[in-house]
């Protein structure tokens, strides 16, 4: 079981290193850099401008971030579909292997925990008015609770009782108790709650191994929805094989579809971007995304910076929709003239693009402090979409022809 679980791990690693130099390229790079310079900027000016006394809101706030924090990262379990034929003789021996499986996914939890905690330190440290000690304890006893959740996730590929809803909702009140207690009470006495709970819940595991059999669907199932997760996020930068778009009717898109039958081209490529997840989704999480940072954006410069960002992701993962019908024989032997297809799929980008430019900037003009030069947004953005839906197009269009 060691040796499968090095051989996988290496995999796994060299995959997220392979992809890393597409998804951290010099344009998300710079983008992070903007973008995490005016919230640091905002944060900054946020905590100075707390009192000595803190508000009601803050220790609230700080147990719902907290808690919220302890979900992000899940068991690195790496199973694979063939496992539960292959590995099935090994059953008795995957506590073992899922032992390995929880040293990895708490080492690197941990480390995300710690971040989350450096960053939130300044907010602590002034607004409740803690030292640094005080603080030191308070990360102590977030790491316990996330060994605990992962121990509860553990657990659960054993023993399916722990997946009732009344399971879940016990074990997170009580995770949200013993954060209220360290905030409001006495953090030691949560200290010593979070090791408590990771004795029970390890407990748990243990005895769960012994009495059940190995979950194996639940578990590959749980695995490659993480995994799928991770990959749709890579997939916003660069291809990924991985990823298998689904194709749904949605029929409350139809009437997106009205005057398009009269254009061959332009009905297919209509269709196929309304259909095809991997294209109509990608538009609306960046779409959403960038609405998001827009919305919370220090200066209208920064807003553009982001608009423009958006608007060239979004245009250029598009491009590949206009070779999607090339495997299709029937669309060689239509009698239309090429250039209709060139102009169809620059009618549907150019649409698709105004689209995104709209919702934007009015969420990035719709201000109370407006002033004449949020309008320099919507001047540059929609030239940056006449720049896209024309040498850019034609460029990618001859390149790949």
């Amino acid at each position: 079981m060691n040796e499968i679980w090095n051989r996988r791990l290496k995999k796994y690693q060299g995959m997220l290193l392979r992809y890393a130099k597409y998804v951290f390229n010099d344009h998300f790079v710079l983008a992070l850099l903007f973008f995490a310079g005016g919230v640091g900027l905002s944060y900054s000016n946020f905590v100075k401008g707390l009192p000595e006394r803190p508000f009601w809101w803050e220790q609230p706030t700080l147990i719902i971030i907290l808690f919220l924090i302890i979900h992000i990262g899940k068991l690195v379990s790496l199973l694979e579909e063939a496992d539960k034929v292959f590995l099935l003789p090994k059953d008795y021996q995957m506590k073992d292997y899922f032992k390995l499986v929880l040293k990895h996914s708490t080492l690197v939890s941990c480390v995300i925990q710690v971040i989350f905690l450096i960053i939130l330190a300044p907010f602590i440290i002034r607004g409740l008015q803690w030292n640094l000690t005080m603080w030191g304890i308070l990360l102590v006893v977030q790491c316990l609770l996330k060994v605990s959740y992962l121990l509860f996730l553990a657990a659960r590929v054993y023993n399916t009782a722990l997946k009732k809803f009344s399971q879940q909702c016990y074990f997170q009140l009580t995770l949200i108790a013993i954060l209220a207690i360290g905030l409001y009470l006495n953090l030691v006495l949560s200290l010593i709650l979070s090791l408590g709970l990771v004795v029970i819940i390890k407990h748990s595991f243990d005895k769960s191994a012994q009495q059940y059999i190995f979950k194996w669907n639940e578990t590959i199932k749980s695995e490659k929805e993480r995994v799928m997760t991770l990959y749709r996020f890579i997939n916003m930068f660069t291809d990924v094989p991985q990823i298998v778009g689904q194709t749904k009717r949605h029929k409350i898109f139809d009437f997106l579809l009205h005057g398009t039958s009269k254009n061959v081209y332009l009905f297919l490529y209509s269709r196929s971007f309304i259909r095809q997840s991997g294209f109509s989704g990608l538009f609306l999480r960046l779409l959403f995304l960038a609405s998001i940072i827009v919305f919370f954006s220090p200066n209208y410069l920064f807003s553009l910076f982001i608009i423009c960002i958006c608007l060239y992701l979004i245009g250029v993962q598009l491009f590949g929709l206009y070779f999607i019908f090339e495997d299709n024989v029937f669309t060689h032997i239509y009698p239309i003239d090429e250039n209709q297809k060139k102009s169809a799929f620059k009618k549907l980008l150019g649409k698709v693009l105004l689209l995104a430019w709209l919702i934007l900037n009015i969420i990035a003009v719709a201000t109370p402090l407006f002033e004449v030069k949020y309008l320099l947004i919507s001047a540059v953005s929609l030239g940056e979409i006449y720049l896209i839906t024309g040498s850019f197009l034609r460029s990618y269009i001859k390149k790949n022809t």
